[in-house]
């Protein structure tokens, strides 16, 4: 298993991504989504959930570009290929879904975060980058449609189109993450948020979060799978390959300082 589930109690789970060496979303890691957003919808006492990682480095890292072909092509109950689908579908639940952030999360891994409902992030360690554009591409699992909600029109285009790397404090005050954590605190704070929640009552849980999604602008399904097809013809555009090629040679989903630095180096021809 690439994503462990955890159940600290029926009220509380914790789903942490474990595929190294970089903790990319590969095949597996979305089928393995797939099965847990259907556990998710048959739990009648399930509160909250928390998603880490079992890499200090990599939260994750970034979809797995070699393996693009083998995803799922079949879509689920909302229409949408398996992660907007799974995203879509989290967001309608009556459970609580939360972030603890240390590493890496660009592209996809990007995407995931911003479509749960709250995300906590290490001060340190923290690094948040949609990647698409420096590589040929656009956010095709929901950035261009999650992230303008998030911290507005103007900052996401700043996000998108510099293909850069942002740091925890700037997340915070762009209004991408809730709050920046020291690291230190991290694990313990999010441990106890969730537990708290988890303790409330599930019918006052499940009213909170349907009256602030009714007052809320929540992505349409329509515009995710307008984003997911354009990602997918862009695939084969020749500029694209070409450009997606050069950074696998210099480094890309190899362990090492081009990962590590890699809205730095996207930015260096």
């Amino acid at each position: 298993m690439k994503l462990r589930i955890t159940r600290h109690s029926p009220a509380y789970w914790r789903a942490t991504f474990d595929n190294p060496p970089l903790n990319l979303l590969d095949p597996e890691v979305a089928y393995e989504l797939r099965e847990l957003i259907n556990q998710m919808e048959t739990s009648k006492e399930l509160r909250v959930i928390v998603f880490d990682s079992a890499d200090p480095d990599f939260y994750i890292a970034h979809v797995d570009i070699i393996r693009a072909g083998e995803f799922p092509t079949d879509v689920g109950p909302t229409g949408l290929r398996v992660l907007p689908d799974f995203l879509q579908r989290l967001a309608r639940l009556p459970i609580i879904s939360i972030a603890s952030i240390r590493g890496r999360a660009r592209g996809i891994g990007a995407e995931f975060v911003e479509g749960l409902d709250i995300r906590f992030g290490s001060r340190e360690k923290m690094i948040l980058g949609q990647i698409e554009v420096g590589s040929g591409l656009i956010p095709g699992s929901g950035g261009s449609v999650y992230l303008p909600l998030l911290v507005g029109r103007s900052r996401a285009l700043e996000i998108i189109a510099s293909s850069e790397d942002y740091d925890a404090d700037t997340a915070e005050r762009y209004g991408w993450i809730n709050r920046a954590i020291p690291d230190s605190e991290l694990d313990d704070f999010v441990d106890r948020f969730a537990r708290r929640i988890a303790s409330f009552e599930k019918k006052a849980l499940t009213e909170a979060k349907r009256l602030v999604n009714r007052s809320s602008l929540l992505p349409d399904d329509a515009r995710l799978a307008a984003a997911g097809e354009t990602f997918i013809r862009m695939l084969t555009w020749p500029e694209t390959r070409s450009r997606i090629a050069k950074i696998l040679e210099r480094g890309l989903q190899k362990p090492g300082d081009f990962e590590l630095r890699l809205g730095h180096h996207l930015g260096i021809e």
